[in-house]
């Protein structure tokens, strides 16, 4: 038997999702040039080069980046999970937004930031 599920149900479900939280680069492979982020939800981020690369509308990203788009096209920008955040249920939000920050703080210093947008 199909049973549907309610509103009420679906956004418990929604709420008790674990959501991939980490850092992300979205880079021009022909300039080298990149966009460092951090994000509470990786597949937030993937979803939005997906769409911006499928309606060519490159206007969900910062402007610096979305003027390359324009110029090199997505074909030429990839985009990779650098590092994925180590969770804990304990958490706060603004535990894991320090959290956030200070690993793309670190990925910064790694990667240099004379490439960066």
């Amino acid at each position: 038997m199909d049973k549907k599920l309610s509103r009420k149900e679906m956004i418990a479900q929604y709420k008790e999702a674990k959501l991939d939280m980490g850092v992300y680069r979205i880079k021009n492979v022909k300039t080298g040039k990149y966009l460092l982020g951090s994000t509470t939800d990786i597949k937030n981020i993937y979803n939005k080069f997906e769409f911006g690369a499928q309606t060519s509308t490159p206007g969900v990203f910062p402007r610096k980046l979305a003027a390359d788009i324009t110029e090199y096209g997505f074909d030429n920008f990839s985009i990779e999970v650098l590092e994925l955040l180590d969770v804990k249920p304990e958490m706060t939000k603004s535990e894991i937004d320090e959290e956030l920050k200070l690993l793309e703080d670190i990925w910064r210093d790694k990667l240099g930031k004379g490439n960066e947008y």
